[in-house]
């Protein structure tokens, strides 16, 4: 996100205590926040807090700074399809790091009613044992820097690491004997996947992370299935999608994934009733969130903690620092219809 945005103070606004969520012994002001890809830098709690979101997560880091990707000359390729309220966008996971991040998350005031969250992943291109424990050494790095959760990110597209991906099985239990089985407080750690999860694969995944000891899962973030997602799309934005996706790839984010991850959270809530865990664990829906009606589709489902990007924007388009005060209005309204 832009320094000219993070930067900015707006006056603080109030969410109606109806909206109030309570998830690990957390009280979220909403079920609503921002994705990992939005706050690069670990910058731009005290924003989220006046706006009113829900909870705030930094985004995703690995234990070695990165540039992110440039071709063509272009650094961090992205497009908007503004008419399909859909997005592309082949960054390549550009941040300073897990050591930098969790200094700054250290040093960050907190407010009551929004939670601090930080995303991890496994540095891309390193040798898979020395990349995972590096990866511990991050999240130990944010435990001792205080945040509320972590999550760690296996769904990103645009780095060479999730192409071809080392055993997810082995990585998660390597996670769990390292840091979660470790763990001095009841920090919260969530596991992110792509909108083009199997969602065959949904019980599996959930029966992996609950015996791994996992706290949740979230789905889906974006998607490499082009073709798939191409008819979701005004026509008048296909010659841009068609371009970006043959010259960057990337992933693809908005409505046009909405319905793929609504049914992804459908699946695993559904699953997760029947399974019963011990411990707590959550169902978390990122993709395609835009509207009240997204909100409340996954409501009626029983998820209740979600998370935008493409949506964020459009929403901060319409109705500026007030985004999550309407959204608000609008779900409480809909829910008071019914």
């Amino acid at each position: 996100m832009a320094d000219w945005i993070v930067t900015e103070r707006p006056d603080v606004r109030d969410i109606p205590p109806e909206m109030s969520v309570s998830a690990w012994g957390l009280q979220f002001r909403m079920g609503l926040w921002n994705a990992a890809g939005m706050f690069k830098s670990g910058k731009g709690y005290e924003l989220a807090v006046r706006q009113g979101a829900g909870a705030f997560v930094a985004g995703t880091t690995t234990s070695r700074p990165r540039a992110g990707n440039v071709r063509s000359g272009i650094r961090w390729p992205a497009a908007s399809y503004a008419r399909s309220s859909s997005a592309s966008n082949w960054m390549g996971l550009p941040n300073p790091g897990h050591e930098a991040v969790a200094r700054r998350m250290h040093d960050t005031e907190r407010h009551p009613g929004c939670p601090l969250g930080a995303s991890v992943t496994a540095e891309p291109g390193l040798d898979p044992d020395l990349a995972i424990s590096e990866l511990v050494q991050g999240m130990q790095l944010y435990a001792q820097a205080g945040v509320d959760y972590l999550e760690v990110n296996e769904s990103c597209p645009n780095t060479a690491h999730h192409e071809v991906s080392h055993d997810l099985y082995e990585r998660l239990s390597r996670i769990s004997e390292g840091f979660l089985r470790r763990r001095q407080s009841p920090l919260p750690v969530v596991v992110k996947f792509s909108v083009d999860t199997d969602p065959l694969q949904i019980p599996e995944l959930l029966t992996m992370l609950i015996d791994l000891g996992f706290d949740g899962i979230i789905l889906g973030n974006t998607s490499t299935n082009y073709r798939k997602h191409e008819s979701a799309l005004d026509p008048r934005d296909r010659a841009l999608y068609t371009y970006f996706s043959q010259t960057f790839g990337g992933g693809v984010s908005g409505a046009a994934v909405r319905q793929d991850a609504q049914d992804l959270a459908r699946i695993a809530q559904e699953a997760l009733h029947t399974m019963k865990p011990s411990h707590e664990f959550h169902v978390i829906r990122c993709g395609g969130i835009a509207t009240a009606a997204d909100v409340l589709a996954s409501q009626a489902d029983g998820i209740q903690l979600h998370q935008w990007y493409t949506g964020y924007y459009e929403a901060f388009a319409s109705y500026g620092h007030d985004l999550y005060v309407a959204m608000a209005k609008q779900v409480l309204q809909k829910v008071q219809r019914v």
